[in-house]
This record gives structure tokens, sequence and C-alpha cells, in this order.
């Protein structure tokens, strides 16, 4: 019997991807059903807890080509207090016409280093671009780049989307080729919700909550094929901790 292909994948070749597909990704994140009612609605929810940090100093990780970044500036946060990390420089480009005066930076969120420290780290869809041993040091890595009671947001693709046509892969723990909602089949790699949790208790962060998001049932009037898409089963995990 053959034997199924073995999918590698490391952080250099996610950066060549992306710099392929920067136009096409920024031209899906315009009109983005899922940005509009589960990314920015969770992320109006996490700015308004009461511990989250007041006027922070951002760091945007893996930052692309600048949505979340033009949703901070729009909340106020000064550009000076917000820097912009993305492993991808034509990302990059695309987010410094999009949010000028911002300061970004091209390096990877597994080893990136400042002197700078941060009262907020907010990380979008990255994390699920990296292996165990890179999930691990990037999330021991915001642990060393936030401030004292810092806050750190990450949000992913929830892996029961991933696999809700086979069940039998959620406890996978490897790399998978997704079809992306902008025409590409790119690389993905599967954890478990187990492994969000744990990985970041065990950065030395606190976990102060675990997040589902649902979309609003007014959502359907707007695209209700989009919506039935992003309600069929769990879309998105969110996971809010502090130092």
């Amino acid at each position: 019997m053959k034997k199924p292909k073995q999918l590698k994948y490391n952080t250099k070749d996610i950066a060549t991807i992306y710099d392929d597909q920067a136009l096409d990704y920024a031209g899906f994140a315009k009109g983005d059903f899922s940005w509009d009612y589960i990314e920015k609605p969770l992320l109006d929810r996490v700015f308004s807890l009461p511990y989250a940090p007041h006027n922070p100093s951002v760091l945007d990780a893996g930052c692309g080509v600048g949505r979340t970044l033009k949703y901070l500036v729009n909340r106020g946060i000064p550009r000076t207090k917000i820097t912009g990390l993305d492993i991808s420089q034509k990302m990059l480009s695309l987010a410094k016409k999009e949010v000028p005066g911002i300061k970004t930076v091209q390096a990877n969120v597994v080893d990136f280093e400042t002197k700078d420290k941060f009262d907020f780290i907010i990380c979008i869809h990255v994390l699920h671009y990296l292996n165990n041993k890179d999930y691990k040091h990037a999330l021991r890595n915001f642990y060393k780049l936030l401030n004292p009671r810092g806050l750190l947001f990450i949000m992913s693709t929830h892996p029961m989307r991933t696999v809700r046509h086979d069940l039998a892969e959620y406890f996978k723990r490897s790399w998978i080729e997704d079809r992306t909602p902008w025409g590409a089949t790119n690389p993905l790699y599967l954890r478990p919700v187990c492994d969000f949790v744990n990985e970041t208790i065990r950065a030395g962060l606190t976990l102060k909550s675990l997040e589902e998001p649902s979309i609003p049932v007014s959502a359907k009037k707007i695209d209700p094929v989009k919506y039935l898409k992003y309600t069929c089963c769990p879309s998105r995990i969110g996971v809010v901790a502090q130092r």
C-alpha cells in the first residue's frame, strides 16, 4: 500500500506563500464576512474586559496587510504605541500603505526580539502556521514580550471546523493542506483545543478565557450563504491570557 504523503513546512515556506498571495489576500480581507461578524466583535469584547489594559502599547503579531492595525487606530490607540509584525515582506508593504505611520517589523513570531515591552499582544490567524515546537516557542516569546499584567489574545481557525468532514483527524497534530477563502491551498498545522489551553498555561501565562464566538442571527440577512458556512460548526477559537 502506498504511504500517504508526509507534509512538512517551516516559517520560510509560509513567508514565501504569503508573499505570493499578498494581493489576493488583501482583496479578500476588505470584504471579509468572518472579520465583520466573528473576529472584530470578539476583539471588541476583549478590549472591553475589566482587566484589559487602558491605552495600551500593542504588538500585532502577524499583522498581514494591516486590517487589525487599522482597527487599533480606529479605536483611538496612538500610532506611536502600535507595532506591526509579520514574516511576509509583501504583506508588510501593503500594511504600510493601508495604515501609514506605524512601526512595522519583518520577523518571525517564534524568535522576534526587541527592547520594547507590550501591554497587549494580538495574534490572529498566525499560530496555525507553526508546528508544535515553534508554537510552544512563540507562546514563551509572547510571555517575554509582555509587560507584567499584559494581555495576550490569540485567535485561530477552530480545529473542529478544519476536520468537520472527518472527525477522526481531530487529534492528528500534524500538517494538512487547507483550502483558503481567497482560493489558495495552504498548509495548516492541526492541533486540538486542549493544546491551545495547555500550552498557554505552560508558557507561564494565566488563562483568562477560552472563546468560541458565534455569529448573530442578523448576519443571515447580509449573506445567508456565508452565514451557513460559518455557523455549521465552531469556526474560530480565541484564547485570552495574562502575564
